[in-house]
């Protein structure tokens, strides 16, 4: 199968929503977490359009959905993750980052074999990813640790659940 022929330019978009991700992870690990928050920001930025010009151009596929999970799980799944036990740096709360990447995986496999008409069965990814950065700058210098893992167990239990979020 040539690659070059399954591409499209809303899969570009995906790309970068991935690479953002990934970018966010490395800004973390080196401590720079305004700019790995930002780069979280971006990731959705990218994944808005991915969806958006799919739609628009009428080129949306199933090689394209895959994508667009597999991107999804790196910026709005594991880059969060990453991101606040490197912000937080307590290893005795592990398993609320297991639990949620866990709940994101079967939230987007669910989506993959799902059709359904004008919502998402569960909170979508990409909205669960997008909450972390707001909270950075809504929490940034205090001490309110607790609420990133109350906000993470409860992100795990929406993404699962069977409650409909209208698409925008």
């Amino acid at each position: 199968m040539n690659i070059i022929k399954l591409l499209k330019i809303n899969n570009i978009f995906t790309l970068l929503n991935a690479t953002s991700g990934l970018l966010c992870i490395f800004f973390a690990i080196i401590g720079n977490f305004r700019i790995a928050v930002v780069l979280l920001i971006i990731a959705a930025f990218f994944d808005y359009f991915d969806g958006k010009s799919s739609r628009k151009r009428k080129i949306a596929n199933k090689f394209g959905k895959e994508l667009d999970s597999l991107a999804d799980i790196i910026s709005f799944g594991l880059a969060p993750c990453v991101f606040v036990f490197l912000l937080l740096k307590d290893i005795r709360f592990v398993w609320v980052y297991i639990l949620y990447l866990l709940a994101g995986l079967i939230r987007l496999a669910r989506f993959n074999i799902t059709k359904t008409g004008n919502y998402f069965e569960g909170m979508p990814m990409t909205v669960s990813g997008i909450v972390v950065p707001i909270l950075y700058f809504v929490l940034s210098g205090s001490n309110l640790s607790y609420i990133y893992y109350i906000y993470f167990i409860l992100a795990t239990f929406l993404m699962v659940s069977s409650i409909r979020f209208k698409k925008l």
